[in-house]
């Protein structure tokens, strides 16, 4: 019985997603494309059209406690927003193209890729995995340059443009994300706040002032001094007894520091990424952040309590009430479903109202997908084909399923959150040198901690090592500086 509702709902989807289309993309007599009163996001998938007589689709995923992947492979419907979307694009996806799309799990990707690409196996054909080992991977020279797989194509709106604007380097992309994933929104980081405590001060509607480009880093500590309170009477903070102006992470160092528009990488003519750090921007933004996420009076990092962990200790504080805001990746949204808290999401402040636009941050946790050299040939052209057609699918599906259901129906309860939302991924800042911190001297990791201490000697913190790690990175993909 169920193996027929999963045929029906196939066959159901399947004619909702690709009425109308037809073969008639110049120079490809196979290729599927749509007639011109197509209005579906599919009228612009160009892929061979055919069948694979039951070809096995293997994705690399991670087993990473609550970053497992979520997003490329279900085994059945189970009433979970996330897992039937996923289950529902890929049966009709199954369905036309005679696959079968399949995941193998690891918790040691740089073990099971290497032994991989050595041994030239290809026992998957596509991984996806965190932005920080994709980017550690592509290093060894173990994936393919994604602009050179056949029919994977990057002006198509389900990629993400900026990932791959600030991702390339030297014209190559190794990995990207776009619709196809939900793990690159989950590691976006957001603000929420209490609606009840913004109420009870009388502040100001936090949605109109970010519309109005009014929402900047003073005024958003102008309501954590406020809200802040200590009820206990104790004087000190507490996460759990008290009202905090802001609960903080610590990751708030780099996402205030993305906030101020603030990079210590940019791309150059060649698209080399290249030292550009604003330190006088830096001295300026650094003392209006640490107020925020700082000062012991408002604000308390949620790594530092007791035995729990951030995840733990950020629900407890925000989820219990104790929080007036709360800077937290997007996954957290879910995290606090649990919770009877009614709660907001708005982009991280701006720098000044100068600064004329919003940035926000996503954590190197967010899933990418890309392509091991050991896929050559025929397979590649495949594998090409077939994680385009689950880009495009899920458009229809998996991206719905994330805002409309996921997010806003079932967790925040605020349909005003949506726009903030679409505002925050669209203006996602990628910085390579926080993508390649770790083997770069943790340089950018170092200016983001000033944000959380409020030390202002960034002049002092030279880039040399930074600079001569990143010659040498760029030396590994054949690119002279």
């Amino acid at each position: 019985m169920k193996k027929l509702l999963a045929m029906l709902l196939a066959v159901l989807m399947l004619a909702s997603l690709l009425v109308g289309c037809a073969n008639n993309t110049p120079g490809d007599e196979n290729s599927t494309a749509a007639t011109e009163d197509e209005t579906s996001v599919l009228s612009n998938l160009a892929v061979p059209d055919k069948t694979y007589d039951g070809k096995q689709v293997m994705f690399l995923t991670r087993d990473a406690s609550e970053w497992t992947t979520v997003d490329i492979y279900a085994e059945e419907l189970n009433s979970d927003p996330i897992n039937d979307a996923v289950y529902r694009r890929n049966d009709a996806i199954q369905t036309k193209y005679d696959i079968e799309i399949l995941e193998t799990p690891t918790n040691d990707p740089f073990s099971s890729v290497d032994k991989d690409v050595a041994g030239g196996a290809g026992e998957f054909h596509a991984i996806i995995q965190k932005l920080g080992d994709c980017a550690t991977i592509s290093t060894k020279g173990h994936l393919h340059n994604l602009n050179d797989v056949p029919y994977m194509n990057f002006e198509q709106s389900w990629w993400d443009q900026k990932a791959l604007s600030g991702l390339s380097i030297g014209g190559k992309v190794y990995f990207a994300t776009g619709d196809l994933l939900t793990s690159d929104n989950d590691g976006t980081f957001i603000v929420m706040f209490n609606k009840a405590i913004a109420e009870d001060n009388g502040f100001e509607n936090i949605y109109e002032l970010v519309n109005n480009k009014e929402w900047t880093f003073q005024k958003m500590y102008e309501m954590c001094k406020v809200a802040a309170k200590d009820l206990n009477g104790n004087s000190k903070m507490e996460y759990d007894q008290d009202i905090l102006g802001t609960a903080v992470t610590g990751n708030s160092g780099y996402c205030m520091m993305y906030a101020a528009g603030i990079v210590v990488t940019a791309k150059n003519e060649n698209d080399v990424p290249e030292y550009v750090l604003d330190v006088e921007r830096a001295v300026d933004a650094i003392p209006l952040a640490y107020q925020i996420i700082g000062d012991s009076n408002v604000a308390l990092d949620m790594n530092q309590i007791g035995d729990l962990n951030v995840v733990e200790n950020g629900k407890k504080c925000f989820g219990d009430g104790h929080a007036l805001f709360f800077q937290e990746c997007m996954q957290c949204v879910i995290r606090l479903r649990s919770y009877d808290i009614e709660f907001g999401i708005v982009p991280f402040p701006m720098f000044n109202e100068a600064q004329g636009e919003y940035y926000a941050h996503m954590n190197e946790v967010g899933g990418m997908v890309s392509i091991p050299i050991s896929i050559v040939d025929t397979e590649l052209e495949e594998i090409g084909a077939i994680v385009e057609t689950m880009a495009a699918y899920s458009v229809e599906t998996l991206t719905p399923a994330y805002y409309d259901i996921s997010l806003i129906s079932k967790s925040t309860r605020d349909e005003e959150s949506r726009p903030m939302i679409e505002l925050i991924l669209e203006n996602r800042i990628y910085d390579i040198g926080y993508v390649f911190n770790a083997s770069w001297g943790g340089y950018v990791g170092t200016i983001a901690s000033k944000f959380m201490t409020g030390k202002t000697n960034v002049a002092s913190t030279k880039p040399n090592s930074f600079k001569k790690a990143m010659s040498k990175t760029l030396k590994n993909f054949d690119i002279e500086t």
